[in-house]
Protein backbone atom coordinates (compact mmCIF):
# COMPACT_ATOMS: atom_id res chain seq x y z
CA UNK A 1 0.00 0.00 0.00
CA UNK A 2 1.47 3.35 -1.11
CA UNK A 3 1.52 6.38 1.16
CA UNK A 4 0.34 9.60 -0.41
CA UNK A 5 2.54 12.65 -0.45
CA UNK A 6 0.21 14.53 1.89
CA UNK A 7 0.44 11.75 4.43
CA UNK A 8 4.21 11.65 4.19
CA UNK A 9 4.33 15.41 4.70
CA UNK A 10 2.13 15.07 7.76
CA UNK A 11 4.37 12.36 9.19
CA UNK A 12 7.52 14.36 8.46
CA UNK A 13 6.20 17.43 10.26
CA UNK A 14 5.15 15.27 13.18
CA UNK A 15 8.60 13.70 13.34
CA UNK A 16 10.23 17.12 13.28
CA UNK A 17 8.11 18.34 16.19
CA UNK A 18 8.68 15.08 18.07
CA UNK A 19 12.42 15.39 17.55
CA UNK A 20 12.31 18.97 18.78
CA UNK A 21 10.42 17.93 21.90
CA UNK A 22 12.88 15.11 22.60
CA UNK A 23 15.87 17.39 22.11
CA UNK A 24 14.31 20.10 24.25
CA UNK A 25 13.51 17.54 26.93
CA UNK A 26 17.10 16.31 26.97
CA UNK A 27 18.54 19.82 27.07
CA UNK A 28 16.23 21.03 29.85
CA UNK A 29 16.82 17.80 31.71
CA UNK A 30 20.56 18.47 31.66
CA UNK A 31 20.18 22.19 32.47
CA UNK A 32 17.73 21.61 35.33
CA UNK A 33 19.75 18.76 36.75
CA UNK A 34 22.88 20.88 36.66
CA UNK A 35 21.12 23.81 38.31
CA UNK A 36 19.66 21.66 41.08
CA UNK A 37 23.01 19.99 41.69
CA UNK A 38 24.70 23.38 41.93
CA UNK A 39 22.10 24.48 44.51
CA UNK A 40 22.52 21.28 46.48
CA UNK A 41 26.28 21.72 46.37
CA UNK A 42 26.10 25.28 47.68
CA UNK A 43 23.82 24.25 50.53
CA UNK A 44 26.05 21.28 51.31
CA UNK A 45 29.09 23.56 51.52
CA UNK A 46 27.31 25.88 53.98
CA UNK A 47 26.25 23.01 56.17
CA UNK A 48 29.78 21.59 55.99
CA UNK A 49 31.23 24.88 57.26
CA UNK A 50 28.83 24.82 60.25
CA UNK A 51 29.65 21.18 60.94
CA UNK A 52 33.38 21.94 60.93
CA UNK A 53 32.86 24.72 63.50
CA UNK A 54 30.98 22.31 65.76
CA UNK A 55 33.61 19.58 65.25
CA UNK A 56 36.51 21.90 66.10
CA UNK A 57 34.82 22.95 69.39
CA UNK A 58 34.15 19.38 70.56
CA UNK A 59 37.76 18.42 71.08
CA UNK A 60 37.24 15.60 73.56
CA UNK A 61 34.10 14.06 72.01
CA UNK A 62 34.04 10.55 70.57
CA UNK A 63 34.40 10.87 66.73
CA UNK A 64 31.61 8.40 65.93
CA UNK A 65 29.22 9.96 68.43
CA UNK A 66 30.10 13.42 67.18
CA UNK A 67 29.45 12.32 63.57
CA UNK A 68 26.01 11.03 64.53
CA UNK A 69 25.19 14.20 66.43
CA UNK A 70 26.18 16.46 63.52
CA UNK A 71 24.23 14.19 61.16
CA UNK A 72 21.06 14.56 63.30
CA UNK A 73 21.45 18.37 63.37
CA UNK A 74 22.08 18.77 59.60
CA UNK A 75 20.16 15.86 58.10
CA UNK A 76 23.18 14.72 56.10
CA UNK A 77 25.28 11.62 56.32
CA UNK A 78 28.44 12.64 58.19
CA UNK A 79 31.81 10.84 58.11
CA UNK A 80 34.96 11.62 60.07
CA UNK A 81 38.16 10.35 58.45
CA UNK A 82 41.60 10.44 59.95
CA UNK A 83 44.52 11.87 57.98
CA UNK A 84 45.67 8.34 57.09
CA UNK A 85 42.30 7.48 55.48
CA UNK A 86 40.72 5.40 58.32
CA UNK A 87 37.06 6.14 59.05
CA UNK A 88 36.57 6.77 62.78
CA UNK A 89 32.99 7.98 62.64
CA UNK A 90 30.06 7.60 60.22
CA UNK A 91 26.42 8.47 60.83
CA UNK A 92 25.29 6.27 57.95
CA UNK A 93 26.33 2.89 59.39
CA UNK A 94 25.99 1.09 62.72
CA UNK A 95 28.66 1.90 65.35
CA UNK A 96 30.02 -1.63 65.30
CA UNK A 97 30.43 -1.48 61.52
CA UNK A 98 32.53 1.71 61.49
CA UNK A 99 35.76 -0.13 62.20
CA UNK A 100 35.15 -2.40 59.22
CA UNK A 101 34.87 0.40 56.66
CA UNK A 102 37.58 0.39 53.98
CA UNK A 103 40.36 2.93 53.68
CA UNK A 104 38.96 6.25 52.29
CA UNK A 105 42.26 7.89 51.40
CA UNK A 106 41.66 7.24 47.71
CA UNK A 107 38.21 8.89 47.54
CA UNK A 108 38.17 11.90 45.19
CA UNK A 109 36.64 14.28 47.75
CA UNK A 110 39.18 13.22 50.40
CA UNK A 111 42.11 13.74 48.05
CA UNK A 112 40.69 17.07 46.94
CA UNK A 113 40.23 18.25 50.53
CA UNK A 114 43.83 17.39 51.36
CA UNK A 115 45.05 19.29 48.32
CA UNK A 116 42.73 22.32 48.41
CA UNK A 117 41.27 22.37 51.94
CA UNK A 118 37.76 21.64 50.65
CA UNK A 119 36.38 19.53 47.76
CA UNK A 120 33.06 18.30 46.30
CA UNK A 121 32.46 15.11 44.30
CA UNK A 122 29.43 13.37 42.78
CA UNK A 123 29.85 9.63 42.61
CA UNK A 124 28.34 6.28 43.47
CA UNK A 125 28.59 5.13 47.05
CA UNK A 126 29.73 1.56 47.56
CA UNK A 127 28.12 1.32 51.03
CA UNK A 128 24.59 2.49 50.08
CA UNK A 129 24.67 1.56 46.38
CA UNK A 130 23.41 4.95 45.15
CA UNK A 131 24.70 8.21 43.70
CA UNK A 132 25.65 10.68 46.45
CA UNK A 133 26.94 14.22 46.47
CA UNK A 134 29.98 14.46 48.75
CA UNK A 135 31.64 17.54 50.31
CA UNK A 136 34.79 17.23 52.46
CA UNK A 137 36.95 19.67 54.38
CA UNK A 138 40.05 19.53 56.60
CA UNK A 139 39.50 20.32 60.29
CA UNK A 140 41.91 22.04 62.65
CA UNK A 141 42.98 18.65 63.99
CA UNK A 142 43.92 17.47 60.49
CA UNK A 143 40.96 15.08 60.18
CA UNK A 144 38.62 15.05 57.19
CA UNK A 145 34.99 15.98 57.86
CA UNK A 146 32.77 14.75 55.04
CA UNK A 147 29.05 15.36 54.37
CA UNK A 148 27.02 13.31 51.90
CA UNK A 149 23.52 13.72 50.55
CA UNK A 150 21.48 11.68 48.09
CA UNK A 151 20.24 13.18 44.82
CA UNK A 152 16.95 11.25 44.65
CA UNK A 153 14.89 14.41 45.09
CA UNK A 154 16.77 16.08 42.25
CA UNK A 155 16.08 13.11 39.96
CA UNK A 156 12.40 13.22 40.93
CA UNK A 157 12.12 16.91 40.00
CA UNK A 158 13.80 16.29 36.69
CA UNK A 159 11.42 13.38 35.96
CA UNK A 160 8.38 15.59 36.66
CA UNK A 161 9.65 18.26 34.28
CA UNK A 162 10.25 15.58 31.62
CA UNK A 163 6.63 14.40 31.90
CA UNK A 164 5.38 17.97 31.53
CA UNK A 165 7.48 18.44 28.41
CA UNK A 166 6.20 15.22 26.87
CA UNK A 167 2.61 16.25 27.47
CA UNK A 168 3.24 19.64 25.92
CA UNK A 169 5.04 17.99 23.01
CA UNK A 170 2.09 15.71 22.30
CA UNK A 171 -0.14 18.74 22.00
CA UNK A 172 2.38 20.43 19.72
CA UNK A 173 2.58 17.35 17.53
CA UNK A 174 -1.19 17.28 17.15
CA UNK A 175 -1.33 20.96 16.25
CA UNK A 176 1.56 20.64 13.78
CA UNK A 177 -0.08 17.59 12.23
CA UNK A 178 -3.28 19.47 11.51
CA UNK A 179 -1.36 22.36 9.94
CA UNK A 180 0.83 20.07 7.82
CA UNK A 181 -2.21 18.11 6.64
CA UNK A 182 -3.78 21.23 5.21
CA UNK A 183 -0.49 22.30 3.64
CA UNK A 184 0.09 18.89 2.08
CA UNK A 185 -3.26 18.93 0.32
CA UNK A 186 -2.44 22.31 -1.18
CA UNK A 187 0.93 21.07 -2.43
CA UNK A 188 -0.66 17.97 -3.92
CA UNK A 189 -2.91 20.06 -6.13
CA UNK A 190 0.11 21.99 -7.44
CA UNK A 191 2.06 18.83 -8.13
CA UNK A 192 -0.83 17.35 -10.11
CA UNK A 193 -0.71 20.37 -12.38
CA UNK A 194 3.09 19.95 -12.71
CA UNK A 195 2.58 16.33 -13.77
CA UNK A 196 0.73 17.35 -16.89
CA UNK A 197 3.46 19.84 -17.74
CA UNK A 198 6.14 17.23 -17.29
CA UNK A 199 4.40 14.87 -19.72
CA UNK A 200 4.70 17.47 -22.41
CA UNK A 201 8.42 17.82 -21.56
CA UNK A 202 8.91 14.13 -22.37
CA UNK A 203 8.68 14.99 -26.07
CA UNK A 204 12.05 16.77 -26.02
CA UNK A 205 12.47 19.30 -23.17
CA UNK A 206 15.27 17.85 -21.04
CA UNK A 207 15.72 20.77 -18.65
CA UNK A 208 14.08 18.82 -15.79
CA UNK A 209 15.01 15.32 -14.57
CA UNK A 210 12.98 13.25 -12.06
CA UNK A 211 13.85 9.93 -10.42
CA UNK A 212 10.59 8.49 -8.97
CA UNK A 213 10.83 6.51 -5.73
CA UNK A 214 7.12 6.13 -4.80
CA UNK A 215 3.69 5.80 -6.45
CA UNK A 216 2.17 9.08 -5.27
CA UNK A 217 1.73 12.22 -7.35
CA UNK A 218 5.48 12.81 -7.56
CA UNK A 219 5.86 9.19 -8.60
CA UNK A 220 3.34 9.69 -11.42
CA UNK A 221 5.35 12.67 -12.60
CA UNK A 222 8.54 10.65 -12.55
CA UNK A 223 6.98 7.75 -14.46
CA UNK A 224 5.78 10.19 -17.12
CA UNK A 225 9.48 11.01 -17.75
CA UNK A 226 10.68 7.41 -17.70
CA UNK A 227 10.35 6.96 -21.43
CA UNK A 228 12.50 9.97 -22.21
CA UNK A 229 14.98 9.09 -19.48
CA UNK A 230 15.32 5.52 -20.72
CA UNK A 231 15.94 6.57 -24.31
CA UNK A 232 18.48 9.17 -23.26
CA UNK A 233 20.18 6.73 -20.93
CA UNK A 234 20.60 4.16 -23.68
CA UNK A 235 22.23 6.67 -25.97
CA UNK A 236 24.49 8.01 -23.27
CA UNK A 237 25.48 4.49 -22.30
CA UNK A 238 26.50 3.70 -25.86
CA UNK A 239 28.51 6.89 -26.07
CA UNK A 240 30.21 6.22 -22.72
CA UNK A 241 31.10 2.66 -23.76
CA UNK A 242 32.63 3.89 -27.01
CA UNK A 243 34.45 6.65 -25.18
CA UNK A 244 35.71 4.21 -22.53
CA UNK A 245 36.96 1.75 -25.14
CA UNK A 246 38.76 4.52 -26.99
CA UNK A 247 40.25 5.91 -23.77
CA UNK A 248 41.43 2.45 -22.70
CA UNK A 249 43.00 1.90 -26.10
CA UNK A 250 44.84 5.24 -25.96
CA UNK A 251 45.92 4.75 -22.33
CA UNK A 252 47.30 1.28 -23.06
CA UNK A 253 49.48 2.53 -25.91
CA UNK A 254 53.22 2.58 -25.28
CA UNK A 255 53.42 5.58 -27.59
CA UNK A 256 52.89 8.99 -26.05
CA UNK A 257 49.75 10.76 -27.31
CA UNK A 258 49.16 14.50 -26.87
CA UNK A 259 46.03 16.32 -28.05
CA UNK A 260 46.26 20.10 -28.41
CA UNK A 261 43.55 22.62 -29.28
CA UNK A 262 43.66 25.24 -32.00
CA UNK A 263 45.69 27.52 -29.70
CA UNK A 264 48.34 24.88 -29.07
CA UNK A 265 47.25 24.09 -25.51
CA UNK A 266 47.26 20.49 -24.25
CA UNK A 267 43.78 19.09 -23.67
CA UNK A 268 44.60 15.39 -23.31
CA UNK A 269 47.65 13.23 -22.66
CA UNK A 270 47.85 9.48 -22.14
CA UNK A 271 49.99 7.96 -19.35
CA UNK A 272 52.90 7.27 -21.71
CA UNK A 273 53.02 10.94 -22.75
CA UNK A 274 52.80 12.09 -19.13
CA UNK A 275 55.77 9.91 -18.24
CA UNK A 276 57.68 10.93 -21.35
CA UNK A 277 57.34 14.67 -20.69
CA UNK A 278 57.13 14.48 -16.87
CA UNK A 279 53.64 16.02 -16.78
CA UNK A 280 51.89 16.52 -13.45
CA UNK A 281 48.17 16.06 -12.72
CA UNK A 282 47.43 19.67 -13.75
CA UNK A 283 48.90 19.39 -17.25
CA UNK A 284 45.69 20.44 -19.03
CA UNK A 285 45.97 23.93 -20.45
CA UNK A 286 49.75 23.83 -20.72
CA UNK A 287 51.24 24.99 -24.01
CA UNK A 288 53.41 22.87 -26.26
CA UNK A 289 56.35 25.08 -25.28
CA UNK A 290 55.80 24.28 -21.60
CA UNK A 291 55.50 20.57 -22.31
CA UNK A 292 58.27 19.85 -24.81
CA UNK A 293 60.57 22.91 -24.69
CA UNK A 294 61.93 21.82 -28.08
CA UNK A 295 61.59 24.09 -31.10
CA UNK A 296 60.92 21.32 -33.70
CA UNK A 297 58.14 19.79 -31.57
CA UNK A 298 56.52 23.19 -31.01
CA UNK A 299 56.64 23.94 -34.74
CA UNK A 300 55.06 20.57 -35.54
CA UNK A 301 52.26 21.22 -33.02
CA UNK A 302 51.50 24.64 -34.48
CA UNK A 303 51.62 23.38 -38.07
CA UNK A 304 49.34 20.42 -37.36
CA UNK A 305 46.91 22.60 -35.37
CA UNK A 306 46.62 24.89 -38.41
CA UNK A 307 45.54 21.90 -40.54
CA UNK A 308 48.85 21.06 -42.23
CA UNK A 309 49.66 17.39 -42.84
CA UNK A 310 53.17 16.45 -41.68
CA UNK A 311 55.54 13.56 -42.33
CA UNK A 312 56.83 11.50 -39.37
CA UNK A 313 59.97 13.14 -37.98
CA UNK A 314 62.68 11.79 -35.70
CA UNK A 315 63.66 14.18 -32.90
CA UNK A 316 65.70 14.10 -29.70
CA UNK A 317 64.15 15.03 -26.36
CA UNK A 318 65.49 14.62 -22.84
CA UNK A 319 68.15 12.17 -24.02
CA UNK A 320 65.61 10.07 -25.94
CA UNK A 321 65.06 9.47 -29.65
CA UNK A 322 61.42 10.09 -30.56
CA UNK A 323 59.59 9.45 -33.82
CA UNK A 324 56.90 12.18 -33.91
CA UNK A 325 53.73 11.98 -35.97
CA UNK A 326 51.23 14.88 -36.06
CA UNK A 327 47.72 14.88 -37.51
CA UNK A 328 45.19 17.76 -37.51
CA UNK A 329 41.78 17.30 -35.88
CA UNK A 330 38.56 18.02 -37.81
CA UNK A 331 37.39 20.69 -35.33
CA UNK A 332 40.76 22.34 -34.89
CA UNK A 333 43.79 21.32 -32.95
CA UNK A 334 46.00 18.32 -33.54
CA UNK A 335 47.09 14.94 -32.19
CA UNK A 336 50.80 14.27 -31.74
CA UNK A 337 52.05 10.70 -31.34
CA UNK A 338 55.53 10.13 -29.89
CA UNK A 339 57.18 6.73 -30.42
CA UNK A 340 60.23 6.18 -28.22
CA UNK A 341 62.84 4.56 -30.47
CA UNK A 342 65.73 5.10 -28.07
CA UNK A 343 66.13 1.38 -27.42
CA UNK A 344 65.91 0.64 -31.14
CA UNK A 345 68.67 3.14 -31.87
CA UNK A 346 70.73 1.75 -29.01
CA UNK A 347 70.35 -1.79 -30.32
CA UNK A 348 71.33 -0.63 -33.78
CA UNK A 349 74.44 0.94 -32.28
CA UNK A 350 75.17 -2.22 -30.31
CA UNK A 351 74.76 -4.29 -33.45
CA UNK A 352 77.12 -2.04 -35.40
CA UNK A 353 79.66 -2.10 -32.60
CA UNK A 354 79.32 -5.85 -32.25
CA UNK A 355 79.85 -6.46 -35.96
CA UNK A 356 82.82 -4.08 -35.97
CA UNK A 357 84.34 -5.66 -32.85
CA UNK A 358 83.84 -9.23 -34.03
CA UNK A 359 85.28 -8.37 -37.43
CA UNK A 360 88.28 -6.72 -35.80
CA UNK A 361 88.81 -9.54 -33.31
CA UNK A 362 88.63 -12.20 -36.01
CA UNK A 363 90.59 -10.24 -38.56
CA UNK A 364 93.76 -10.03 -36.48
CA UNK A 365 94.34 -13.79 -35.92
CA UNK A 366 93.11 -14.61 -39.42
CA UNK A 367 95.61 -12.16 -40.89
CA UNK A 368 98.38 -13.74 -38.83
CA UNK A 369 97.34 -17.25 -39.84
CA UNK A 370 97.12 -16.32 -43.51
CA UNK A 371 100.47 -14.52 -43.54
CA UNK A 372 102.31 -17.27 -41.69
CA UNK A 373 100.52 -19.92 -43.74
CA UNK A 374 101.73 -18.38 -46.98
CA UNK A 375 105.25 -18.25 -45.55
CA UNK A 376 105.05 -21.93 -44.62
CA UNK A 377 104.43 -22.79 -48.28
CA UNK A 378 108.02 -21.80 -48.97
CA UNK A 379 109.87 -25.11 -49.26
CA UNK A 380 113.24 -23.51 -48.47
CA UNK A 381 112.08 -22.13 -45.13
CA UNK A 382 114.49 -23.18 -42.32
CA UNK A 383 113.10 -25.74 -39.85
CA UNK A 384 113.43 -23.33 -36.91
CA UNK A 385 111.36 -20.64 -38.65
CA UNK A 386 108.88 -23.23 -39.89
CA UNK A 387 108.38 -24.47 -36.30
CA UNK A 388 108.07 -20.90 -35.02
CA UNK A 389 105.54 -19.93 -37.71
CA UNK A 390 103.59 -23.14 -37.15
CA UNK A 391 103.38 -22.38 -33.42
CA UNK A 392 102.15 -18.88 -34.23
CA UNK A 393 99.45 -20.31 -36.52
CA UNK A 394 98.39 -22.76 -33.82
CA UNK A 395 98.28 -20.04 -31.16
CA UNK A 396 96.11 -17.75 -33.29
CA UNK A 397 93.86 -20.67 -34.24
CA UNK A 398 93.37 -21.34 -30.52
CA UNK A 399 92.54 -17.65 -30.04
CA UNK A 400 89.93 -17.88 -32.80
CA UNK A 401 88.49 -20.96 -31.10
CA UNK A 402 88.29 -19.13 -27.76
CA UNK A 403 86.51 -16.17 -29.34
CA UNK A 404 84.00 -18.43 -31.10
CA UNK A 405 83.42 -20.49 -27.95
CA UNK A 406 82.79 -17.34 -25.88
CA UNK A 407 80.48 -15.97 -28.56
CA UNK A 408 78.50 -19.21 -28.61
CA UNK A 409 78.27 -19.24 -24.80
CA UNK A 410 77.14 -15.63 -24.74
CA UNK A 411 74.57 -16.22 -27.47
CA UNK A 412 73.19 -19.29 -25.70
CA UNK A 413 72.84 -17.38 -22.41
CA UNK A 414 71.26 -14.26 -23.94
CA UNK A 415 68.81 -16.24 -26.07
CA UNK A 416 67.46 -18.12 -23.06
CA UNK A 417 68.68 -21.46 -24.35
CA UNK A 418 70.58 -22.00 -21.09
CA UNK A 419 68.89 -22.16 -17.70
CA UNK A 420 70.80 -22.54 -14.44
CA UNK A 421 70.30 -25.76 -12.49
CA UNK A 422 70.27 -24.38 -8.95
CA UNK A 423 71.77 -26.62 -6.27
CA UNK A 424 73.56 -25.91 -2.95
CA UNK A 425 77.21 -25.08 -3.63
CA UNK A 426 80.13 -24.56 -1.22
CA UNK A 427 81.66 -21.22 -2.19
CA UNK A 428 85.18 -21.80 -0.85
CA UNK A 429 85.44 -25.23 -2.41
CA UNK A 430 84.25 -23.94 -5.81
CA UNK A 431 86.61 -20.94 -5.70
CA UNK A 432 89.67 -23.08 -4.94
CA UNK A 433 88.67 -25.57 -7.62
CA UNK A 434 88.40 -22.79 -10.23
CA UNK A 435 91.79 -21.38 -9.15
CA UNK A 436 93.61 -24.70 -9.66
CA UNK A 437 94.39 -24.18 -13.41
CA UNK A 438 95.94 -20.78 -12.58
CA UNK A 439 98.09 -21.93 -9.66
CA UNK A 440 101.25 -22.69 -11.64
CA UNK A 441 101.18 -19.37 -13.51
CA UNK A 442 100.46 -17.50 -10.24
CA UNK A 443 103.40 -19.18 -8.50
CA UNK A 444 105.70 -18.18 -11.36
CA UNK A 445 104.56 -14.53 -11.00
CA UNK A 446 104.67 -14.68 -7.20
CA UNK A 447 100.92 -13.86 -6.92
CA UNK A 448 99.30 -15.02 -3.70
CA UNK A 449 95.73 -16.37 -3.61
CA UNK A 450 93.39 -16.47 -0.62
CA UNK A 451 89.75 -17.23 0.22
CA UNK A 452 87.84 -15.75 3.19
CA UNK A 453 84.23 -16.91 3.65
CA UNK A 454 81.94 -15.92 6.52
CA UNK A 455 80.30 -18.91 8.20
CA UNK A 456 76.78 -17.71 7.40
CA UNK A 457 77.71 -17.06 3.74
CA UNK A 458 79.46 -20.33 2.97
CA UNK A 459 76.74 -21.90 0.85
CA UNK A 460 74.75 -20.49 -2.06
CA UNK A 461 72.19 -21.76 -4.55
CA UNK A 462 73.84 -21.75 -7.97
CA UNK A 463 74.60 -23.75 -11.09
CA UNK A 464 78.03 -25.32 -10.33
CA UNK A 465 79.27 -25.11 -13.93
CA UNK A 466 78.14 -21.50 -14.26
CA UNK A 467 79.74 -20.54 -10.94
CA UNK A 468 82.94 -22.25 -12.04
CA UNK A 469 82.91 -20.24 -15.28
CA UNK A 470 82.28 -17.00 -13.34
CA UNK A 471 85.29 -17.62 -11.09
CA UNK A 472 87.44 -18.77 -14.03
CA UNK A 473 86.79 -15.59 -16.04
CA UNK A 474 87.34 -13.34 -13.02
CA UNK A 475 90.55 -15.16 -11.99
CA UNK A 476 91.85 -15.01 -15.57
CA UNK A 477 91.36 -11.22 -15.73
CA UNK A 478 92.74 -10.66 -12.23
CA UNK A 479 95.87 -12.73 -12.85
CA UNK A 480 96.45 -11.13 -16.26
CA UNK A 481 96.58 -7.60 -14.80
CA UNK A 482 98.19 -8.34 -11.42
CA UNK A 483 101.88 -7.53 -11.31
CA UNK A 484 104.56 -9.82 -9.85
CA UNK A 485 104.35 -10.09 -6.08
CA UNK A 486 100.68 -9.04 -5.98
CA UNK A 487 97.69 -10.88 -4.63
CA UNK A 488 94.19 -12.08 -5.47
CA UNK A 489 91.62 -12.63 -2.74
CA UNK A 490 88.07 -14.02 -2.71
CA UNK A 491 85.73 -12.98 0.11
CA UNK A 492 82.10 -13.95 0.79
CA UNK A 493 79.82 -12.05 3.15
CA UNK A 494 76.15 -11.68 3.97
CA UNK A 495 74.25 -9.36 1.64
CA UNK A 496 70.77 -7.86 1.58
CA UNK A 497 67.52 -9.68 0.70
CA UNK A 498 68.76 -13.14 1.73
CA UNK A 499 71.71 -12.99 -0.65
CA UNK A 500 75.45 -13.59 -0.42
CA UNK A 501 77.93 -11.07 -1.81
CA UNK A 502 81.06 -12.57 -3.36
CA UNK A 503 84.05 -10.24 -3.75
CA UNK A 504 87.05 -10.92 -6.03
CA UNK A 505 89.88 -8.44 -5.37
CA UNK A 506 93.24 -8.02 -7.05
CA UNK A 507 96.18 -5.67 -6.58
CA UNK A 508 96.62 -4.88 -10.26
CA UNK A 509 96.88 -1.51 -11.96
CA UNK A 510 93.19 -0.73 -11.54
CA UNK A 511 90.63 0.73 -13.96
CA UNK A 512 89.95 4.44 -14.56
CA UNK A 513 86.55 5.51 -13.26
CA UNK A 514 85.34 6.54 -16.73
CA UNK A 515 85.51 2.88 -17.88
CA UNK A 516 83.79 1.15 -14.95
CA UNK A 517 80.29 1.42 -16.42
CA UNK A 518 81.32 -0.26 -19.68
CA UNK A 519 83.72 -3.04 -18.73
CA UNK A 520 80.86 -5.60 -18.76
CA UNK A 521 80.11 -4.86 -22.43
CA UNK A 522 81.17 -7.32 -25.10
CA UNK A 523 84.66 -6.72 -26.53
CA UNK A 524 85.13 -3.60 -24.39
CA UNK A 525 88.74 -3.13 -23.27
CA UNK A 526 90.28 -0.46 -21.11
CA UNK A 527 93.66 -0.96 -22.86
CA UNK A 528 92.94 -2.71 -26.20
CA UNK A 529 96.58 -3.05 -27.21
CA UNK A 530 97.64 -4.71 -23.95
CA UNK A 531 94.53 -6.91 -23.77
CA UNK A 532 95.06 -8.35 -27.21
CA UNK A 533 98.74 -8.82 -26.55
CA UNK A 534 97.92 -10.88 -23.46
CA UNK A 535 95.30 -12.98 -25.19
CA UNK A 536 91.98 -11.79 -23.76
CA UNK A 537 88.84 -12.16 -25.89
CA UNK A 538 87.00 -9.17 -24.38
CA UNK A 539 83.95 -11.37 -23.63
CA UNK A 540 84.78 -12.73 -20.18
CA UNK A 541 83.13 -9.99 -18.08
CA UNK A 542 80.10 -9.89 -20.39
CA UNK A 543 79.61 -13.63 -19.79
CA UNK A 544 80.04 -13.08 -16.03
CA UNK A 545 77.34 -10.39 -16.02
CA UNK A 546 74.84 -12.55 -17.90
CA UNK A 547 75.49 -15.62 -15.75
CA UNK A 548 75.06 -13.65 -12.51
CA UNK A 549 71.87 -12.03 -13.76
CA UNK A 550 70.42 -15.41 -14.76
CA UNK A 551 70.93 -16.42 -11.11
CA UNK A 552 68.87 -13.39 -10.07
CA UNK A 553 71.92 -11.48 -8.82
CA UNK A 554 73.79 -8.31 -9.68
CA UNK A 555 77.43 -7.58 -10.49
CA UNK A 556 79.45 -4.38 -10.25
CA UNK A 557 83.04 -3.21 -10.42
CA UNK A 558 84.92 -0.99 -7.98
CA UNK A 559 88.35 0.29 -8.84
CA UNK A 560 90.78 3.19 -8.74
CA UNK A 561 93.73 3.60 -11.04
CA UNK A 562 96.78 2.09 -9.38
CA UNK A 563 94.73 0.65 -6.46
CA UNK A 564 93.60 -2.67 -7.90
CA UNK A 565 90.14 -3.85 -8.98
CA UNK A 566 87.24 -5.38 -7.04
CA UNK A 567 84.40 -7.30 -8.70
CA UNK A 568 81.34 -7.83 -6.48
CA UNK A 569 78.48 -10.15 -7.45
CA UNK A 570 75.54 -11.57 -5.48
CA UNK A 571 73.98 -15.03 -5.38
CA UNK A 572 70.94 -16.40 -3.49
CA UNK A 573 71.50 -18.10 -0.14
CA UNK A 574 70.67 -21.75 0.38
CA UNK A 575 68.44 -20.94 3.37
CA UNK A 576 66.38 -18.02 4.71
CA UNK A 577 67.08 -16.58 8.14
CA UNK A 578 64.30 -16.75 10.69
CA UNK A 579 62.89 -13.26 11.17
CA UNK A 580 62.28 -12.26 14.77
Amino acid sequence: MSIRFSHRLFLSHSLVVLSLVVVLSLVLDRVLRTSLLEGAEAELRRELALGRELYDREVEADPDALARRIGELTGYRVSIIEAGGRVVGDSGVEPEEVAGLEDHSGRPEVQGARAQGEAVALRASASVDADLLYAATVTERGDILRFAVGIDEIDARVARLRRWLLQAGAGAILLAGLLSLGLSHALSRRLRRMRETARSMASGDLSVRVRPQTRDELGDLGHALDGLAAELQNRLTELEEERGEMQTLIDSMTEGVLAVDAHGRVVRANPAARRMFHLGPDFQGATAEEVARRLPIMEMARSAASGEALEPTELSHDGKHLLVTAEPLPRGGAVLVFLDITELRRLEGVRRDFVANVSHELKTPLTVIRGHGETLLDEELPPELRRKFTETVRRNADRLQEILDDLLDLSRIESGGWRPEMVPVELEQEARKAWEPFREEAEEKGVEFGVEVETSAGRVRADPSALHQIFTNLFSNALRYTERGGGIRVRAREGADERVEVVVEDTGGGIPGAHLERIFERFYRVDPARSRAEGGTGLGLAIVRHLVERHGGEVRAESELGQGTTIVFSLPRTWARTRS
